[in-house]
């Protein structure tokens, strides 16, 4: 079996107008020798036949019943042969064709995880969303990594295990809160735009925002259980997501390393903080 620098995965369910335009958009790209992965959920539109159009040599597909996203994103994971893996969900697609031959020289395994910028096409414009040069705690916490513009090495899943399918919206929140938050894995910011958003995807809709919420905080129970044993603690995190500055005190500590480790201890400083605070409301 051939071993590609770069795997492409497609997630698609009853999307075949988004499937067409992903599939474009990685078929028009200058560099060919990468693997394509399209798996498709037994879509009852016209996907398979949208699929069954396009023979470019590094294309693989599977239509199939799956149990969510997550699940088929980790069947994505388990056929691919790429060194590094891309997720590029129906609708979303490459921002133009010189997107893989621009970004194929940092791919050098130096690195774990490379985010380049994401375009969110949105009914009032186009906008584009940067990461920064370094990966934060209140960063990580506070916002997500993107998926469709980001590269994962792909032996970071049998390290840390595949995409955890309890959750239906955040695990890849979850994946990149315990490679990078937890197991200081290394990260690098590519200076190249490397996709344009499809804004339908489930966790970018309004409805979805307390959804997302009460995920994140079930991430965080399990990452660190002791943080949540008590009523003030909770009060605490509460206080945290309620306000658009909730980690403004997590940043004076982001630099420790202990927070890397023991996030338990950085956050039981953090409620000390908040507490001299709440004493003033």
């Amino acid at each position: 079996m051939q071993n590609y620098q770069l795997s492409i995965i497609t997630i698609n369910y009853n999307d075949s107008i988004g499937l067409k335009k992903t599939m474009e958009s990685v078929k028009a790209q200058s560099y060919k020798d990468f693997e394509h992965i399209v798996i498709d959920g037994n879509s009852n539109d016209d996907s398979l036949e949208v699929i069954k159009s396009y023979n470019y040599n590094n294309l693989k597909y599977i239509s199939e019943p799956d149990s969510g996203i997550y699940n088929a994103m980790n069947k994505g994971i388990k056929r691919s042969h790429g060194e590094y893996l891309l997720f590029l969900n129906s609708g979303d697609v490459l921002e133009n064709e010189n997107v893989v031959k621009s970004v194929l020289p940092y791919l050098n395994k130096a690195y774990s995880i490379l985010s380049g910028n994401l375009i969110f096409d949105e009914e009032k414009g186009r906008r584009l969303r940067e990461h920064p040069n370094e990966i934060s705690f209140s960063y990580l916490v506070g916002n997500a990594i993107s998926h469709p513009s980001t590269f994962i090495k792909q032996e970071l899943f049998s390290k840390y295990g595949n995409y955890d399918e309890n959750f239906k919206i955040v695990s890849d929140w979850a994946f990149f809160l315990k490679a990078l938050g937890l197991n200081n894995e290394t990260y690098f910011k590519i200076p190249v735009t490397i996709s344009v958003f499809d804004t339908k995807g489930i966790s970018s809709k309004e409805e979805n925002y307390e959804a997302v919420y009460k995920e994140r905080r079930q991430v965080l129970e399990l990452f660190f259980p002791r943080v949540f044993n008590n009523a003030n603690d909770t009060y605490v995190f509460n206080k945290f997501i309620s306000t658009n500055k909730r980690f403004k005190y997590l940043k004076v500590i982001d630099k420790s390393p202990f927070f890397r480790k023991l996030a338990t201890l950085q956050l039981g400083i953090s409620v000390w903080i908040i507490n001299l605070f709440r004493k003033q409301e």
